[in-house]
């Protein structure tokens, strides 16, 4: 499977399972936790509901305090009697108000001076259900289930017998089961029931989560094949991460900009498409009504000899124009699709652009308009598709003597930049206002100028120009002023050989 597709160990499959597994081990801690507790308070209990009347026959068996006195000699007797029958069980002797007077433990114990009378009087009043627990009188915290019964002297109160269910000895031996077998041996049992989680958790939710893996494959693979986006573009906004929701909400949101932007390009594609026909339909078809018309004249016996000539040269024009006009439509065309790829070679600017203003010299001689070219011995060797380059030269120099009126000038020059040769067409036309030059590489566009000059034009040869130069990955400049003239610069690459020559120079 690719490798931009998740794998199964990290990816949503394997986040799910942690995230199972990690909930397992929450709610099998609380269930230790809460059994632990539960087990705890039903053990204190059991025992205080077992041994709730033991300080009542303590109590009844001898007098602990006579006239105000305790009497040693019966809890002597008690100690060792307690100590015989139950171990664990600590006995205390209190006052009314919670003092400890004596006890059954060895004299050097350190025992608590006073503990809470409120418990013990819970306990006698069964104001509330088992377990109740009252102050450990070994230690300045903690609490112990037991068992109490008043002592009287004579009928009044005289104290009360205190007896702790489960002492110092019970808490040695809880601390003692931690590191019991016991208890190593459920903990083992505990990991062997995580680790079967995690297996059980892995293989079902690899299961659940395969058609989703599924579907990422093959919406990666349609992303290359059908779309031609590459896998890094659509995973770049969530770089680092293999989940399949993420990786098909970043899939989804490329090809999404990708259909967006494919249907943008439709609209305009139809856009030009209408526009394209409604401007061709409207140029071909005054040449070719005004074509028709001279020709229906020229049918006519009754026109002179000279009026035939003249429909003739009129109706020659005409056809001129339209097959200029298509010409360009078919070149236009072919460098919007794509279609030209320039044959790139070395070769002389100043050679090629004295050739085409040859061309054009007639035309000038004709308006009476200086055409003037470098007058240089330097070649200016540029590396260019030559006859797309020509046709750059023969569009930009024909558009300059169109809008330049009579007796005024065309110069052509050349400089040599770093790594290019810059070139320049300079005229004295009647310019053009600023908001018409960012539109003039437009096809069809028409700028404000007089009638005569729209006539005269295709509206195609500058968006020729454009698309040429843009293959050369060249940018044209336009500077001008209005009844002042135009100013068209464009750089070309130089030659290599050149190149290195101006290199090795610098």
């Amino acid at each position: 499977m690719n490798r931009l597709v998740p794998s199964m160990f990290s990816n949503l499959c394997a986040r799910l399972a942690l995230a199972f597994v990690a909930l397992f081990l929450v709610l099998g801690v609380a269930f230790l936790v809460l059994t632990n507790w539960s087990n705890n308070r039903y053990y204190q209990e059991v025992t205080q509901n077992l041994n709730q009347s033991l300080a009542m026959y303590i109590v009844q068996r001898a007098p602990l305090i006579q006239r105000g006195i305790v009497n040693k000699t019966a809890m002597t007797e008690l100690a060792t009697l307690v100590m015989t029958v139950n171990p664990i069980v600590e006995v205390y002797l209190l006052d009314p108000s919670g003092k400890v007077l004596t006890h059954t433990l060895p004299p050097d114990t350190p025992i608590r001076p006073e503990i809470s009378i409120q418990p013990l009087q819970h306990w006698l009043n069964k104001t509330q259900p088992f377990p109740i627990l009252g102050d450990n009188p070994r230690a300045n915290q903690g609490e112990r289930v037991f068992s109490v019964w008043p002592v009287m002297d004579n009928e009044n109160l005289a104290g009360y017998l205190y007896v702790i269910l489960g002492g110092q000895n019970v808490q040695s031996l809880s601390d003692s089961l931690r590191g019991s077998y016991i208890l190593k041996q459920s903990l083992s049992g505990l990991a062997v029931i995580l680790l079967f989680a995690i297996i059980s958790a892995l293989l079902i939710f690899a299961v659940l989560t395969s058609p989703l893996r599924k579907l990422a494959q093959q919406m990666n693979d349609f992303q290359q094949q059908e779309l031609n986006l590459h896998p890094s573009s659509t995973l770049e906004p969530v770089a680092g991460t293999r989940d399949e929701i993420v990786y098909l909400s970043s899939a989804f949101a490329a090809m999404r900009t990708r259909i967006r932007e494919q249907m943008e390009k439709l609209q305009e594609t139809d856009r030009l498409r209408r526009e394209l026909i409604s401007n061709v339909s409207h140029d071909l078809r005054t040449p070719l009504s005004s074509m028709q018309g001279y020709l229906e004249m020229l049918t006519r016996p009754s026109i002179t000899q000279e009026e035939r000539q003249t429909y003739m040269d009129i109706a020659f024009k005409h056809c001129r124009r339209l097959t200029q006009l298509v010409k360009e439509l078919f070149e236009l065309s072919k460098l919007d699709a794509g279609r030209i790829t320039p044959q790139l070679e070395n070769f002389s600017l100043a050679e090629l652009l004295q050739d085409v203003a040859q061309k054009y010299s007639l035309a000038a001689q004709q308006k009476n308009i200086t055409l003037s070219t470098p007058q240089t011995n330097q070649l200016y060797m540029v590396n260019a598709d030559i006859a797309l380059i020509e046709r750059v030269f023969e569009n930009l120099i024909d558009n300059a003597l169109r809008y330049t009126p009579e007796n005024g000038s065309v110069e052509l020059s050349l400089t040599h930049q770093s790594s290019s040769v810059e070139i320049a067409i300079q005229d004295t036309g009647i310019g053009l206002e600023d908001e018409d030059i960012p539109h003039i590489f437009e096809r069809y566009y028409c700028a404000q100028k007089p009638t005569e000059y729209h006539q005269q034009s295709t509206g195609l040869g500058l968006a020729i120009v454009k698309r040429i130069l843009e293959l050369h990955g060249s940018v044209i400049r336009v500077e001008s002023k209005r009844r002042q003239g135009t100013l068209f610069k464009f750089p070309l690459p130089l030659a290599r050989t050149n190149k290195l020559q101006s290199e090795q120079a610098a």
